[in-house]
């Protein structure tokens, strides 16, 4: 029996550690790219793409038909001036009235030259480059997505985790400061300044347990899982890089790798051709055609009796060129190049957006060295003016209202140093996006900084 209990709680041991092993920021993308629907339906396109670019080479394949009609049908023929077994001018009708025609054909043709087909070829190959950059931009977005999900609950227990040490502190004045108050040595007005703090640093407890409940949820989302254990920030961690590249390296490198850019770019060329489409429809076109068909009509007519067949067959070129439009093509076409004009000018808004993204990016990371330690000197001052104030008060030298907005100070220096951290990390995997670098590497860098 002991061995049998010593064996169950063993296996709990071993389940629960197993449950309850850190999550580091690669096992949680790689447990995203499993179940995200954002990114499954990226997939899904690309899968698709595969289609268009068949479309595209199946559009110069060619293509096969056959007919068959049955039915009742006449004819009549007339023919004069012919010559058989050496005698000339001779003539021959034949009439069927009512009869019964059976006919059967068979056609082949193969596009030569058609400039319509050409550019709608063009289309369906730019489609399909189009996905594949979809499904990089997916790719990266979900990168973006997990890092952010990640961090918010990292942040979000960590402030929990500060603002809970203000409210235990908060708490033990508090009652320091009730119980001087039954002695005589704090007055009425302290011990409410002390009830409202608790009560404010109360509210703001609730808050982050809101917040951070929120976050987990998001995060259990998107990763399929609780976050148990996530690495975090150790407050000893350098998280700006030390080398960065110049602002307009990172913009030029923005500008040439961009995904958004180059969606667009693909838009305006199937745009290009789609205009090529609409010229082509007063082109001339030219099909290799082979054509085989048969005719069979029997039946009663003037002559009596009557049996005629027929058998057709022909191998050539066929072409085809519209004489007329009617104007309806120049106005299509003038309307497809309006649209070419309006999607250059969409990319233009589009760089500078992605300018203005990079640069603040880069300005934050730039900056951030020198932000964090203002900040990471603020908190030590803040909780040096805590000691003080607190060694202060209890001689009677600082209010209590000193002592609770000093405490107040040093919680707020420490909780804006953890979400510059945050921030500066964000910003390094923003600043890749932005260029379409974000990548497994890059994930790797932040992952390095979590402990």
């Amino acid at each position: 029996m002991n061995l049998n209990r010593r064996s169950w709680a063993l296996a709990s041991l071993v389940v629960f550690g197993a449950s309850a092993q850190a999550t580091d920021l690669i096992g949680a993308w790689k447990a995203a790219q499993e179940r995200d629907p954002e990114l499954a339906a990226a997939r899904v396109v690309v899968e698709q793409a595969a289609t268009k670019k068949d479309q595209a080479h199946a559009l110069w394949e060619p293509r096969i038909g056959a007919g068959a009609t049955v039915g009742v049908g006449g004819q009549d023929s007339r023919t004069q001036g012919a010559e058989s077994n050496g005698m000339r001018d001779m003539s021959f009708n034949t009439s069927v009235n009512v009869g019964a025609l059976a006919r059967a054909n068979v056609t082949a043709l193969k596009p030569w030259i058609s400039p319509e087909r050409d550019a709608q070829g063009q289309q369906l190959q730019l489609a399909a480059q189009m996905a594949d950059v979809q499904w990089q931009q997916a790719q990266q977005a979900l990168i973006l997505r997990t890092a952010q999900r990640y961090l918010d609950v990292v942040a979000a227990e960590q402030s929990l985790s500060i603002v809970q040490r203000q409210q235990l502190a908060v708490n033990q004045a508090a009652a320091e400061i009730t119980k001087r108050q039954r002695v005589g040595d704090a007055s009425v007005m302290d011990v409410q300044e002390a009830q409202a703090r608790v009560a404010s640093v109360r509210a703001q407890v609730l808050n982050l347990e809101n917040n951070l409940e929120m976050k987990r949820l998001a995060y259990r989302q998107l990763v399929g899982h609780a976050p148990t254990q996530l690495s975090t920030l150790k407050a000893s961690t350098v998280v700006a890089p030390a080398t960065l590249a110049d602002a307009n390296t990172w913009v030029m490198r923005a500008k040439q790798q961009s995904t958004t850019l180059q969606l667009m770019q693909l838009q305006q060329a199937i745009q290009s051709q789609e205009v090529k489409r609409i010229k082509a429809g007063h082109a001339m076109t030219v099909d290799w055609v082979a054509q085989a068909q048969h005719d069979l009509l029997s039946g009663q007519g003037k002559f009596g009796s009557a049996s005629n067949q027929m058998t057709q067959y022909m191998v050539g070129l066929q072409l085809q060129a519209p004489l007329s439009t009617n104007g309806v093509l120049q106005a299509r076409e003038l309307e497809a190049l309006k649209q070419i004009d309006k999607l250059r000018f969409d990319q233009e808004a589009v760089e500078l957006v992605i300018e203005s993204q990079v640069r603040d990016a880069w300005q934050n990371i730039h900056s951030a060295q020198v932000r964090l330690q203002a900040l990471e000197q603020a908190d030590k001052a803040s909780k040096a003016r805590l000691l003080a104030t607190r060694n202060a008060h209890r001689t009677g030298a600082r209010t209590t209202m000193e002592w609770l907005g000093a405490d107040h100070d040093a919680a707020q220096a420490e909780l804006a140093w953890l979400q510059l951290r945050i921030q500066t990390v964000m910003e390094r995997l923003r600043l890749y996006a932005a260029s379409s670098e974000l990548g497994e590497a890059q994930l790797q860098e932040v992952n390095a900084l979590l402990q």
